[in-house]
């Protein structure tokens, strides 16, 4: 998805940062020859060799299709990954099981998902999820790591803006409001390189990740 904030918030810093780089961490487990799809990638290449795949045509989008039934064959991949993109699909469920379906057995997945976020609509915008909830959402594979990867103080910075821009709908108006909000909020973010080790951080955490791996194929047995 390739969504971005509209009129002045694009030209502030941004509400969120990520202390710890869980897509580079699943990257670097893979095998250097691994078959990757990013679905949802918005023109992002994580490797040279990754087929992006989005609802949409642009830059760098490798294949077009829709999340809840991919024009992919089954198990054509050694990795998948969907990050920040289910909340923007009707049906999150049917779209990880499309995820499974066209991950090799014993592949993994990576998926990471907002919980306290302002509306961002890429063309709308459905879901928030707990890691719980992911973790219901992905109950079909097995479990490798989960927790919160954007922490507590970018939620807050994010509500914060967001609350303060919805006062007016008049753009000079909001923008007089939000400007001066935005630039001494902001740095407070950067409390998150310490918050996220928290064993609570995922209680409102901005966004939250789930890696996983699909069950091996049982072998048959012979009668």
């Amino acid at each position: 998805m390739g969504w971005e904030f509209p009129g002045i918030l694009r030209y502030l810093p941004s509400a969120t940062l990520v202390p710890r780089d869980e897509i580079a961490t699943t990257l670097a487990m893979l095998p250097r020859d691994a078959r990757i799809c990013d679905i949802g990638a918005g023109g992002r290449r994580l490797t040279q060799t990754v087929v992006a795949v989005d609802a949409f045509p642009g830059q760098g989008v490798d294949l077009m299709g829709d999340i809840h039934k991919l024009p992919i064959a089954d198990e054509s991949f050694d990795a998948v990954f969907c990050t920040g993109t289910l909340e923007h699909v009707r049906d999150p469920r049917r779209a990880v099981a499309e995820l499974q379906r066209i991950l090799r057995p014993g592949g993994m997945v990576h998926i990471d998902v907002p919980f306290i976020q302002g509306y961002h609509a890429d063309p709308t915008d459905y879901w928030r999820f707990t890691i719980d909830g992911l973790r219901v959402l992905c109950e079909n594979f097995e479990e490798i790591a989960s927790g919160p990867y954007i922490g507590p103080s970018s939620a807050l910075v994010w509500i914060i803006r967001a609350w303060t821009n919805s006062w007016s709908s008049h753009r000079i108006v909001s923008n007089l409001l939000l400007v001066p909000v935005a630039l001494v909020v902001t740095p407070f973010k950067y409390l998150d390189y310490l918050m996220i080790r928290l064993r609570r951080s995922h209680h409102v955490a901005s966004a939250v990740f789930f890696r996983g791996r699909k069950p091996a194929s049982r072998a048959r047995t012979s009668s």
